[in-house]
């Protein structure tokens, strides 16, 4: 990784990077776009993070409450606290004597920010998902040419972005007054990275990409740290009405026109270019993924799964899977050759280029019965860091390495009481997905326990885990049984919810 470090703010020319850690997909589509209004996806992939989903209750304040700004831990506990539901409540952890004791009863606090009088019920994982009035937001990490650590760890910044997403669910009721309220606050407080742990830099995890919906408008969203640690630079674009577009760690934010209605951004994001040597207005218009970006060494990691999803959406739009490092021959968005069904978007979370030339469940690597997973290389033995980098596997969009993951949907022709998302654990390939609504007084119990240090037949994720690894022996036998049964379940979830909803409406 070629960088220059200057007062705790890093910033990378390019990087190389063979173990892909700690990465996600996000996708929305418009609201003309999707059947029932704008959708939105997560696939959370990470490979020790903590998979329990929280249920947050709206809640009023006593004037002069502070709210707490919690420092990112992905694993295992990602938080303790009493004061977000019953997930994150000490009393829901479990683990031996001495981890009990390590853990504590609260989790590390990077600051505070005044607590509105009321804030609204949410339901959130790693990050925000969605709350009562249908705002909904899927994440996904990107590299950036800043980074920047919190407080705790030397730096100077006081949030991140699973924090930003919280606090704009907790108080907003559309994606651009989401938008709006967490750019905001990474300006104000400072953003800082999620992968800042030990110093560990190499994985260039520095800036986020969100997608946020709401019942009319869905929204692309970039953030990363500024050159001081002290602050961001952000910018949104909002998604044409009719398209799909997808962030799969890498921003796809390119031209910001000032004059657009589509775009918003920091107040910085030409002064910070300008004074780091990275654009000038005889440059034209900014373009945000060359500016703030680094090269990627493999990235085809990124791009081929922007391919592969504008590929099933809208089969039509014939695109390079050969791109270039910054995939300049690929539009931010495109519109669908028809309208996509939840259905649909939980089916490309568990694509793995089946039926292209990419498909993983061929050739030598998906050995005698088609394996699709791809398990992270490291140096071991003779095998160095120059030789990995000089290869790679596809990176499918469903991941052995899945925490959970999610298809949001925010309907204009229903009640906010019946603000719903489709929600799961483990790989997407080996999961059937379960419909939440937020207004529910509680998520079920298989989904809010449980973690990587025992297994337990009780917790959802290790049910979906254990149909994963048994399939994955003889994967295309294995998988038509597995995709029967997801299908039926999926049949009577649609008539238990029409069945529900139609009482309701």
């Amino acid at each position: 990784i070629n960088f220059i470090l200057y007062n705790q703010v890093l910033c990378i020319d390019e990087i190389f990077t063979p173990v892909e850690n700690d990465r996600c997909t996000t996708i929305a589509v418009g609201k003309y776009a999707g059947i029932t209004g704008p959708m939105n996806t997560h696939t959370a992939d990470c490979s020790d993070c903590d998979f329990r989903v929280n249920k947050v209750p709206a809640r009023d304040w006593p004037e002069g409450t502070m709210r707490p700004l919690y420092l990112y831990k992905g694993n295992y506990p990602y938080l303790i606290t009493s004061l977000r539901g019953k997930t994150w409540h000490p009393d829901n952890l479990e683990g031996s004597k001495e981890q009990l004791k390590e853990w504590g009863e609260e989790s590390v606090i990077t600051g505070y920010i005044p607590q509105v009088a009321h804030t609204y019920a949410l339901i959130e994982g790693g990050y925000g998902i969605m709350n009562e009035f249908q705002v909904a937001i899927g994440e996904s990490t990107c590299a950036s040419k800043f980074w920047a650590a919190p407080v705790t760890a030397g730096g100077q910044a006081r949030i991140e972005v699973s924090e930003m997403s919280k606090i704009a669910l907790e108080r907003t009721k559309t994606a651009r007054d989401a938008i709006l309220l967490m750019g905001k606050l990474a300006v104000e407080l400072g953003f800082y990275a999620a992968d800042w742990s030990g110093g560990d830099m190499s994985k260039g995890e520095g800036g986020e990409g969100l997608t946020v919906i709401d019942k009319d408008e869905a929204w692309v969203f970039h953030v990363l740290a500024d050159d001081t640690g002290t602050s961001a630079v952000w910018a949104a674009q909002r998604i044409p009405d009719d398209h799909i577009a997808v962030v799969a760690n890498q921003f796809v934010i390119r031209q910001i026109d000032p004059d657009s209605p589509d775009i918003l951004h920091s107040d910085n994001i030409w002064e910070v270019a300008k004074r780091n040597n990275l654009w000038t207005e005889e440059d034209g218009l900014l373009d945000f993924l060359k500016v703030y970006a680094p090269l990627r060494a493999h990235s085809i990691y990124a791009s081929r799964r922007v391919w592969r999803v504008f590929n099933i959406a809208a089969p039509s739009v014939i695109l390079n899977p050969e791109t270039d490092s910054y995939a300049s021959d690929y539009p931010f968005s495109v519109k669908v050759d028809k309208q996509l069904t939840a259905e649909d978007l939980m089916n490309i979370n568990r694509d793995h280029y089946e039926g292209t030339a990419y498909d993983l469940t061929k050739g030598l690597a998906a050995g005698p019965y088609g394996d699709p997973q791809r398990y992270d290389i490291a140096p071991v033995e003779n095998l160095t860091f120059a030789d990995m980098i000089q290869g790679s596997f596809e990176r499918a969009i469903s991941m052995f390495r899945t925490s959970y993951s999610f298809v949001a949907l925010s309907r204009k022709d229903v009640p906010d009481e019946l603000s719903l998302l489709w929600f799961s654990q483990y790989a997407p390939s080996s999961t059937s997905y379960t419909p939440f609504y937020v207004s529910a007084e509680e998520l079920p119990q298989p989904y809010t326990r449980g973690s990587l240090f025992k297994f337990d037949s009780s917790v959802s994720y290790w049910n979906f885990c254990l149909v994963g690894n048994y399939a994955s022996k003889f994967y295309k036998y294995a998988m038509k049984d597995v995709k029967e049964l997801q299908n039926n379940l999926q049949v009577q979830s649609n008539y238990a919810i029409s069945n529900i909803e139609a009482a309701m409406i």
